[in-house]
């Protein structure tokens, strides 16, 4: 038995169907059938270790984030501690869990987000679990599927500065793929995140142009500098809007890691298509 975590949201829910044959236990927040589980960050190690255990669960893949917060103080409060608890009670019950992390999550990042996913990093691989950092995953979700959508209303594009920052694209079978194998483990002997993409990038300016041309649109991409848009969006996020897109997002843009490392997912025989 499989407990996924977020799995009402776009990664957890890849991940919940894929593994749907094994058996899985959804832990989310609205609990709406048989094989869901009433779960959020605030709730207490002890009742979530109860419950995996009666449930014989194995593993837990913690893929919820709250991708609403921008400031660490909001990530520290709610997601890393609620995700540190998750890690306790899995440990307690003797499941092993599988953090799906982000290619935004390096040492030296910038962002929030890559900061506050790369604590949580640390504390599960700590109690021996497995940490999986995904690239952009391609599909009708997310930030990818929120652009796609986009491009087949918009004729103008704005582009976080030039528009050449590398996108590396991850497609949802291979994601699947990554978490059926940590779970049959063969991820065992990997005590360092694994990142999972495509090796080739591809620019966002060429993934937009590719996309745009599935859709048979014509689009104009317009360069807008990323400070002009990091100022508009905290000034927004100031003022109590929520914008679909955050100043922190702009930081994880422009602050990439350079050069992630692909050798553990070469290595684990997991070869994204291209």
């Amino acid at each position: 038995m499989i407990a996924v975590t977020g799995a009402n949201g776009f990664v957890g829910g890849i991940i919940a169907r894929g593994l749907a044959a094994e058996g899985v236990l959804r832990l989310v927040r609205r609990p709406v059938g048989t094989d869901d589980l009433a779960w959020s960050f605030a709730t207490p190690a002890y009742v979530l270790a109860e419950a995996l255990v009666a449930a014989g669960v194995t593993h837990v893949v913690h893929a919820a984030w709250d991708m609403q917060a921008s400031r660490m103080d909001e990530l520290e409060r709610g997601c890393v501690a609620g995700s540190l608890r998750l890690v306790e009670a899995a440990y307690a019950a003797g499941a092993r869990v599988i953090f799906i992390s982000s290619i935004s999550a390096f040492a030296g990042a910038r962002s929030a987000y890559g900061r506050a996913k790369l604590q949580v990093e640390q504390a599960v691989l700590a109690a021996g679990g497995i940490v999986l950092r995904p690239g952009l995953v391609v599909g009708d979700g997310g930030m990818f599927g929120a652009l796609r959508q986009s491009l087949a209303k918009a004729k103008f594009v704005p582009m976080i500065g030039s528009g050449k920052a590398p996108q590396f694209l991850l497609p949802e079978a291979t994601l699947v793929e990554a978490v059926q194998a940590a779970i049959a483990g063969r991820f065992d002997a990997e005590h360092a995140p694994v990142t999972l993409a495509d090796p080739t990038p591809v620019p966002f300016r060429e993934m937009v142009r590719r996309l745009a041309l599935e859709a048979g649109r014509k689009v104009v991409l317009v360069p807008v500098p990323w400070q002009l848009l990091y100022v508009a969006f905290r000034t927004a996020e100031g003022l109590g809007l929520r914008l679909g897109f955050k100043s922190d997002s702009v930081i994880s843009f422009i602050y990439q890691d350079k050069a992630p490392d692909f050798s553990a997912q070469a290595r684990l025989g997991i070869a994204p298509p291209g």
